[in-house]
């Protein structure tokens, strides 16, 4: 199974396409369950939660072959090179 974290963005939907094409068990990770839909219509497992939340992201990442991660930048953060 593979996890792609950001796959309602650029570049993590168009991984998710691309492995559910070739008929690979996929798990799509965002933020927002209607925006996973469809992914979700289209065979990937949808898991909602954010990427601070450790115990999430474990559950997540639980049994994973490989794993996508895509953590978009915080333009907000006080420290944006740090974050």
């Amino acid at each position: 199974m593979y996890v792609i974290t950001g796959a309602t963005g650029n570049t993590g939907k168009r991984i998710a396409e691309a492995l559910l094409e070739e008929g690979r068990q996929v798990r799509v990770v965002g933020r927002s369950t209607e925006r996973l839909k469809g992914l979700a219509a289209r065979g990937a497992e949808p898991f909602v939660a954010s990427l601070d939340d450790v115990a999430a992201m474990t559950r997540t990442l639980r049994g994973a072959r490989a794993a996508y991660l895509m953590i978009p930048p915080s333009y907000g953060e006080p420290d944006f090179h740090g974050y």
